[in-house]
């Protein structure tokens, strides 16, 4: 990178990678329960075995949480400390993305990165705290690594640096969100040796980058001693996260995460995920798959280096088309898994890009703002009605109308003054999305509202946040859901105890842990639908202080 370019890059993942993180507290359920168990494994010293309410939650990997309980080690417990690895996520994106569209010689590289980081899935999932986003960026990474290593062989360079990135970014994938990692990397690689085949030195490469064994040493030196001690600590381990949550999860709707109850449309479900997600640039990403085919399969002159060039769009065309095949295939689906298919699509959509089309990218794009606009505009009274929001939404509405509108008359217009214009609108979305949604998705203004030394119970869903926020293990009545495994782990009195599965034990419940500690008094969120169903002659027994579109907050008079 010139130096031009590395302030224009280090500005574009401030302004998208940390900024949005200070924007709005942890939601529910995902970004308390991964706020949670870092936070456990400060407050236990047990770094080893993960935990969320105090019971085993052996659900994804370890290296994120590690990650987020060192930062809220260093910045306290908060939410912007426990997102952090988001930080380093969005770095890896926007670099990979740079760096794949300067390897298929874009004119301007560094579009790839901007493009990568403002579509709205990439934006969404980079500041909301899964494990998608460092699962996603240390996959690509992997990818990178492995097109380079592939590279400097053929070119006769030293490959063994980018070789052992390979590996040891694909374990660290493999240590976030599990077999995932290995899977879709391998996969894409296989798939991309037809397009090598017939080149002896560049069919060498690819064999040898996928039997490099220092490559496979790193792989298992990284990813392997954790799942060795945590099965030897405990003895289950391997059959539920193995089996139970990668075969069970992918070939079965035991988690009832389908996309649709309709077959068809389950499996069309990124269709419509990468449809909304790959705005404002959705149209470019479908140009550039396009020119990608169309270069793959055009015939012409040779040089030297022509079959490394056509294996490079070939895998990333396969960056795109493994994973998505592969998690639509799944039954189960959320809309970020697709994630990893950001990069090598903005990437070709970038470097696919012709040097006569100018400012049309840009047009393109206002196309698709000013359709991004009018949604918030014309939906935004409906969506909005009642929750006093109206104002926020379509003021939103109006300001991607207006960058569309800018896009499409490009006066005095610039690229870095249309990279801060779209940067400063997806801004003002998470301000808005904030304002709209929080109140809803997050208890941390019901509960700052109790004394610091209140029990708590979490009746009809586990409110996570309630464990994040004030350091307390709440009961959580009719609400065990994922918690069923680390439940059946105890024994059976503080199942009961802990773990009580009727609401009707909810007054009976908040009587004993009163009984045993008076000095603290007992406070409860119950979900909306939990106190709905709450008898009225039991609802007596409680004192309303506050409530949310989704919870109750209130306490045992």
């Amino acid at each position: 990178m010139t130096r031009k370019e590395r302030t224009q890059f280090f500005l574009i993942w401030f302004f998208l990678g940390l900024v949005p993180l200070f924007l709005r507290p942890l939601w529910e359920p995902d970004e308390a329960r991964y706020g949670e168990i870092p936070r456990e494994m400060l407050k236990t010293g047990d770094w080893l075995t993960p935990h969320l309410n105090q019971v085993l939650y052996f659900e994804k990997p370890p290296l994120q949480y590690w990650m987020s309980a060192v930062s809220m080690k260093l910045f306290g417990i908060n939410a912007v400390a426990a997102r952090l690895p988001l930080v380093v996520a969005t770095l890896i994106l926007l670099w990979c993305a740079w760096r794949l569209s300067r390897r298929l010689g874009a004119a301007r590289p560094m579009w790839g990165a901007f493009m990568a980081g403002t579509t709205l899935l990439a934006y969404i999932c980079n500041q909301t705290l899964t494990l998608d986003a460092l699962f996603s960026a240390l996959l690509v990474l992997s990818l990178v690594a492995a097109i380079e290593s592939v590279w400097a062989r053929v070119e006769g360079r030293p490959a063994l640096g980018w070789t052992l990135l390979t590996f040891g970014a694909n374990a660290l994938g493999l240590l976030t969100k599990g077999l995932a990692a290995p899977v879709l990397l391998g996969g894409v690689i296989i798939w991309s040796l037809p397009w090598a085949w017939k080149t002896p030195a560049l069919r060498k490469a690819v064999l040898r980058l996928l039997w490099d064994p220092l490559g496979w040493l790193v792989f298992v030196l990284i990813g392997a001693p954790w799942f060795v001690m945590v099965q030897r600590v405990n003895p289950d381990h391997a059959w539920f996260f193995f089996v139970h949550e990668h075969f069970a999860r992918y070939s079965t709707t035991i988690h009832a995460r389908q996309g649709s109850s309709n077959p068809i449309l389950d499996k069309l479900y990124f269709v419509g995920v990468l449809l909304l997600g790959l705005l404002p640039w959705l149209t470019a990403s479908i140009l550039g798959l396009g020119r990608a085919w169309g270069f793959l399969r055009r015939k012409g002159p040779q040089t030297e280096q022509s079959p490394l060039h056509r294996w490079t769009v070939a895998t990333l065309l396969l960056a795109f088309a493994v994973p998505f095949v592969f998690f639509s295939l799944s039954d189960s689906k959320l809309p970020l898994y697709i994630m990893p298919v950001i990069a090598p699509l903005l990437a070709l959509a970038c470097a696919f890009e012709g040097e006569e089309e100018g400012w049309t990218v840009l047009k393109r794009a206002g196309w698709e703002l000013l359709v991004l606009g009018a949604i918030f505009v014309l939906a935004g009274p409906a969506l909005m009605k009642g929750n006093g929001t109206f104002g926020w939404v379509l003021g939103l509405g109006i300001a991607f109308v207006g960058l569309g509108l800018w896009g499409l008359r490009p006066r005095g217009l610039s690229g870095p003054c249309w990279m801060t214009a779209l940067g400063a609108g997806l801004l003002l979305l998470s301000l808005v999305a904030h304002k709209a949604a929080g109140p809803g998705k997050s208890v941390e203004e019901l509960v700052r509202q109790a004394p610091a030394d209140a029990q708590w119970i979490s009746g009809g869903n586990y409110f996570q946040g309630i464990t994040f926020y004030t350091g307390a293990r709440p009961v959580v009545i009719a609400g065990t859901g994922e918690l069923a495994f680390g439940r059946n782990h105890l024994p059976v009195s503080e199942q009961q105890k802990w773990f009580p599965e009727s609401l009707d034990t909810l007054q009976p419940t908040a009587e004993r842990m009163r009984t045993e500690d008076p000095s603290h008094p007992v406070w409860a969120l119950i979900s909306k639908n939990a106190w709905r169903d709450l008898p009225e002659e039991k609802r007596q027994a409680w004192v309303v202080v506050d409530h949310s579109p989704s919870a109750w907050l209130v306490h045992l008079k």
